[in-house]
């Protein structure tokens, strides 16, 4: 696939806005869930100390070598106070439905 075709597909499919209101959505779902844990990664949280934005788009061919398992996945680094502390990813299915996601927090704790 050109990348000019990908990139169209990815601006048709609306990845980045989605990818963004997924993230939020989990970001304030774990904040309200699980506030506790919330307040260890985000101390003092301040929504303005986080650096929110997609790094990668990638194509993903699972189950190689049969390749029927494929997807189209964003990465958004979560960094708050200019520390990397997690990562949201977004898959996609190739024709444009969300399929999972997954919002994890890495062990160095701010």
């Amino acid at each position: 696939m050109p990348i000019d075709e990908f990139k169209q597909w990815i601006v048709e499919q609306e990845i980045e806005k989605r990818t963004l209101q997924g993230f939020w959505l989990n970001l304030n779902n774990y904040q309200t869930e699980d506030p506790d844990e919330f307040n260890y990664f985000f101390k003092n949280f301040n929504r303005d100390n986080l650096d929110v934005k997609i790094t990668q788009i990638a194509l993903m061919l699972g189950n190689y070598p049969e390749c029927n398992y494929n997807h189209v996945i964003s990465y958004v680094p979560i960094i708050y106070n200019g520390k990397r502390i997690g990562l949201y990813r977004l898959l996609f299915t190739l024709d444009g439905k969300m399929d999972d996601d997954y919002f994890t927090m890495e062990e160095e704790r701010i």
